[in-house]
């Protein structure tokens, strides 16, 4: 008994009694043996490996500081081997908590020798150091970006790059949802006429002409009534617009709206809206035109009728008039209507096909989707390619090979601020095999009737990506857009800027080229090269 409880005391020591060797424990000390694990912490950077144009920041890396063992102390970080006039921010040396990040960027002068180099993080904290490599390639500026002056409407305390706009239809942009979006510094870019308290514009759809686009929409432009109907106007460079015009008056409808056009090469149009009966059901209506000017069969304004409805043979309960906001024209060798039918129990946009708009067939489902259809435009580059847009809730796209099944939907942007909170309708604009931009309706608030609904017309243009740095490492991007090929950028006081500029393709990742600058306040330049 006396052994067993000597035994249950804390850290052995070796007696002999008889012959016999007892571990006997002392008061007050721990049994067990072993040390305590020692507190310690690690440093790493991602990604470790860097490239860049000197004159230029860096893209962010992220030093992350990792403990264990309970290690609790701040560590703070340097900055080893940087050549002479590089910046680093923030600057060196910087603390970082025991378990914990901070994204780093680098600026290098332009004249810094190019080549490869190795940075080493150097790290402290209780006691301890540890160290992490950065390895950097610092390449020339090429020179292959090139600037003009040109004539713009830059203001003084702004400069005009011109010449931005994306180039041919990149599937693999759109596949990777890589889209360098630009908000038109207009916001919005076309507004409702304030000759009545009925100002609520929206379903932009711009239709390529030779020498521009014919821009319809719909909604209450300064009218007298609270009653949608459809109207034009002409542009050249979505800078300046043409008369208004009335195209499609409601009529025996209610309303008449969210509008798309078809024109066919013998210069044919071909309008789908949706006509709202004053019974409160929806329908998808068929307009059409030899010339642009007269509709089935009247000048306009035409006077929509009841007739006008089109003719969904072989579609289940089409009688309940479910169609408000999702339909959607389309000439592809034969005509295709896309619809989106709000009554139904699955959500679904949904495709018929026929000779003629005013009567076709019933096909079935292309998309699963609560979303409306808008537009879908068709490009054959890389291939063929359908772009579907959505809208309600937020934006989206889809792409398709053949027009009748559509991939995964991808969010297309969201909006800008609480302005465009509320997002009526999607259209895109295009020239030829270029998808310049996109046009969408917005308000502030979901607010319902009139005078108060606000709906006006907004759009971001797909551009090349740009970024002007001075020399002392002060990055200058874009205020944001000015039409589909223009961007403005804020100057400093000194109205100059000394610089690199770098250019990247639309998707804001592809490297197109480089160069060094002197851009003065209140000019416009021309992007030349690339």
């Amino acid at each position: 008994m006396y052994l067993q409880s000597l035994r249950r005391m804390s850290c052995p020591t070796h007696q002999v009694l008889g012959g016999a060797v007892l571990v006997v424990c002392g008061f007050g000390t721990a049994c067990g043996g072993g040390s305590q694990p020692t507190p310690d912490f690690a440093i790493t950077v991602n990604p470790s490996s860097l490239s860049q144009i000197v004159g230029t920041v860096s893209q962010p890396i992220t030093v992350n500081i990792s403990e264990t063992n309970g290690f609790a102390d701040t560590v703070n970080v340097s900055v080893q081997g940087l050549p002479g006039g590089a910046i680093v921010t923030p600057s060196t040396a910087f603390a970082i908590p025991n378990s914990g990040s901070l994204q780093v960027t680098f600026f290098f002068p332009p004249a810094t020798s190019t080549g490869t180099i190795a940075l080493t993080l150097s790290a402290t904290g209780g006691g301890l150091s540890r160290s992490a490599t950065l390895n950097l390639a610092l390449n020339p500026v090429s020179g292959t970006a090139v600037l003009q002056d040109t004539l713009g409407q830059a203001n003084a305390d702004t400069l005009e790059i011109q010449g931005l706009s994306a180039g041919d239809f990149t599937p693999a942009y759109w596949q990777n949802n890589t889209l360098n979006w630009v908000p038109d510094v207009r916001e919005p870019m076309f507004v409702a006429l304030d000759t009545s308290p009925y100002q609520n514009i929206y379903a932009p759809w711009p239709l390529e002409q030779p020498n521009g686009w014919r821009l319809f929409y719909g909604g209450w432009d300064g009218s007298d009534t609270p009653n949608d109907r459809v109207y034009s106007t002409t542009t050249s460079d979505f800078l300046s617009f043409g008369s208004r015009i009335l195209v499609i008056d409601h009529g025996a409808f209610q309303h008449v709206n969210n509008v798309n056009v078809q024109q066919l090469p013998d210069g044919s149009m071909h309008m789908i809206c949706t006509g709202g009966t004053i019974d409160g059901l929806n329908f998808p209506t068929y307009f059409s035109s030899p010339d642009g000017f007269t509709w089935n069969g009247s000048p306009e304004p035409y006077q929509a009728q009841l007739s006008d409805i089109v003719d969904i043979q072989g579609y289940p309960n089409y009688q309940y008039g479910g169609f408000n906001g999702g339909n959607v024209l389309f000439w592809d060798n034969s005509w295709i209507l896309y619809f989106f039918d709000n009554n139904a129990t699955n959500s679904y946009v949904f495709r018929a096909t026929g000779v003629s708009p005013s009567s076709v067939q019933f096909q079935g489902g292309v998309l699963a989707t609560g979303r409306d259809p808008n537009a879908v435009v068709k490009f054959a580059v890389g291939g063929t390619w359908y772009l579907m847009g959505l809208n309600s809730p937020g934006l989206s796209y889809s792409l398709s090979k053949d027009g009748i099944t559509f991939g995964s939907e991808q969010t297309l942007f969201r909006n800008l601020g609480s302005f465009d909170t509320f997002i009526d309708s999607v259209s895109f604009v295009t020239h030829g095999t270029q998808l310049l931009g996109v046009l969408y309706a917005a308000n502030a608030a979901p607010v319902q009737g009139p005078p108060a609904a606000s709906n006006q017309i907004y759009v971001r243009w797909l551009q090349k990506k740009i970024v002007v740095t001075d020399s002392s490492g002060v990055q200058y991007l874009p205020q944001g857009s000015y039409g589909p090929d223009r961007q403005w950028f804020q100057v400093p006081a000194s109205s100059t800027i000394d610089g690199t500029l770098v250019v990247y393709a639309e998707d804001g990742l592809t490297l197109l080229g480089s160069g060094l600058v002197r851009l003065t306040g209140g000019k416009s330049y021309h992007l030349v090269q690339p």
